[in-house]
């Protein structure tokens, strides 16, 4: 096992790059000690974690046509445009089975970063000592003003990429100097600010929660923050860096399945390529 740590950036489904890059590193058979995941990222984990290479494209790619997972009707019925119960319910589970045993049982440190409602701040949830994790997941992944909010451990809480979309301060403050993390946008991508439009809504909507609202006008500078520390460690030899390398047309709620797997395949290219490298870079 690798004594490093992998953090997962979100992105609803463009998380397919991520999925062909943890598949990746199932063939190999590259595990590593640490795992953070946020929104997206932290179904990914999950079946990286599980060993179940391919799961998480095939259930995205087998249900991305079906009202009970995707689809505006679920902002009535399920709370969400993505009704991430079904992801977790016997019906998804009779097509693809997810291991649990191997879940439970792994050696793997996995956390997942969600945004309290009431602060505004990210709440970590770990694995081993976290009661209702699989709350904490859906919570992690529920985007603002398209999901209702999860209560998990009597707090609420929504998109975990709102608070910190990509959470490696948190594997230095473990104490990890090898920190690999998996984007998905290319180097060119920063955030844009939001419109006014869309804070006004926000702060319609979360009018009780004031924290959240300032937490969510603040996002892009904090993302984009988090770009530039990101790539000034990654050109000094200190974080090693996957991402897409073109502009990602893919969008949070993709339909078309050919771009999905071109997304995949795109995943799979750049680790290939860049495995290699990412081995020296383990290795030294």
């Amino acid at each position: 096992m690798e004594k490093a740590a992998l953090i997962l950036e979100g992105g609803a489904l463009r998380s397919f790059f991520t999925s062909a890059v943890l598949d990746y590193f199932l063939e190999k058979q590259m595990d590593f000690e640490y795992i953070h995941g946020v929104s997206a990222g932290t179904m990914a984990a999950m079946n990286y974690i599980s060993k179940q290479k391919r799961r998480s494209a095939d259930v995205n790619l087998h249900f991305l046509h079906d009202k009970r997972y995707i689809g505006f009707n679920n902002l009535i019925r399920n709370g969400g445009i993505f009704n991430l119960d079904f992801l977790f319910s016997p019906e998804c589970y009779d097509y693809s089975p997810f291991d649990y045993k191997a879940y439970n049982e792994s050696k793997q440190i996995f956390e997942i970063t969600a945004t309290n409602v009431l602060t505004g701040k990210a709440d970590i949830f770990r694995k081993t000592d976290t009661d209702g994790q699989e709350e904490a997941v859906k919570a992690s992944a529920s985007m603002p003003l398209v999901s209702d909010i999860r209560v998990v451990n009597h707090q609420p809480y929504l998109d975990g990429g709102i608070a910190d979309s990509i959470p490696f301060r948190r594997a230095q403050e473990l104490g990890y100097e090898k920190i690999v993390v998996v984007l998905t946008r290319d180097i060119s991508y920063r955030k844009p600010e939001n419109s006014r439009a869309m804070n006004r809504l926000v702060k319609f909507r979360y009018r009780d929660f004031p924290r959240f609202v300032q937490a969510f006008a603040d996002r892009p500078q904090q993302y984009n923050r988090s770009l530039a520390e990101i790539e000034r460690l990654e050109r000094e030899g200190k974080i090693f860096v996957i991402r897409p390398q073109e502009p990602v047309s893919v969008s949070r709620v993709e339909r078309d399945d050919k771009k999905l797997m071109a997304l995949y395949e795109k995943g799979t290219e750049v680790i290939q390529n860049q495995f290699a490298d990412l081995q020296k870079y383990l290795a030294q």
